[in-house]
């Protein structure tokens, strides 16, 4: 009589394999985020670089705050393109450039910032509403906008708002300056102007450095604001930060032009708890 074949016994605990998964990749995002939070530029750059070598496309898109992963094999950011294939430009010196940039990108995607819900709406709004402004004025050219960590930032390009080498607004400036104070004044968030530059030397009886000229545009920016728009002075705050802050390469004329800009901050209430009081 032919025996009974035993049953297989099924195992109660393959379970454990996807929670090993789980913890394992739980264990490399948190890693991930305390290395982030204690930035250190060269690392940084080498892990960047790392990752944009294993998926072979750039991580982030330079001058965004959007993830990129999809551009197709072997694909490069402008701005590593103009870095990597400029002969001129030592290697060294071009992937640390290419780091700052992307460590930027990376601060502003994982840095949490947990605003309330209303708020959120409300600078989305801001934001439509000042891209419609500037789309019906054919200035999207010339002023940008973008969601950050500290809220919104609209970036007025140089070559609409100011002569080269100056700090007095142009007219055409002057009038789309108007209009976006007014939106501003509705927003009453906190406000912070920031001058900056290119790194091409100014040394002028009136501007020895790039520092001051950056500095005098975000000072006429606040001041023509306070006079004409009444908005209160403690809303406001100036910075100038010349060369030292770009968004974009300055090996092109292009990445030049885009860094000559002045900013304005509208800060959202977690930006504000860590201003000065």
């Amino acid at each position: 009589m032919r025996k009974k074949k035993a049953a297989e016994h099924v195992s109660q605990e393959r379970w454990l394999v996807s929670y090993a998964d789980f913890i394992t990749l739980l264990f490399a995002f948190f890693t991930t985020m305390y290395a982030i939070s204690t930035v250190d530029a060269q690392k940084m750059g080498r892990m960047v670089l790392s990752m944009r070598a294993s998926f072979n496309s750039p991580v982030f898109v330079p001058g965004s705050d959007t993830l990129s992963l999809s551009e197709g094999q072997g694909a490069g950011s402008p701005l590593s393109r103009d870095l990597m294939e400029n002969v001129d430009v030592p290697k060294e010196k071009a992937l640390e450039e290419y780091s700052v940039q992307n460590l930027k990108s990376l601060q502003a995607n994982f840095i949490p910032n947990a605003l309330p819900k209303g708020e959120v709406i409300a600078l989305t709004r801001l934001k439509e509403n000042v891209d419609s402004l500037v789309a019906s004025r054919s200035m999207s050219s010339k002023v940008r906008t973008r969601m950050e960590a500290r809220g919104l930032v609209i970036s007025l390009g140089e070559g609409g708002f100011f002569d080269s080498g100056s700090d007095q607004l142009k007219p055409e400036g002057r009038d789309l300056l108007d209009a976006l104070a007014q939106r501003l004044l509705i927003a009453e968030n906190q406000i912070r102007i920031e001058g900056h530059t290119d790194n091409v030397p100014i040394q002028t009886t009136r501007f020895p450095s790039n520092w001051e000229l950056s500095t005098a545009r975000a000072t006429t920016i606040v001041s023509y604001l306070v006079r004409r728009f009444d908005f209160t002075p403690a809303r406001l705050s100036a910075a100038g930060y010349g060369e030292f802050c770009q968004i974009d390469t300055n090996l092109t004329p292009e990445g030049r032009a885009r860094n000559r800009r002045v900013d304005i901050v509208v800060l959202n209430s977690s930006a504000v708890r860590s201003e000065p009081r």
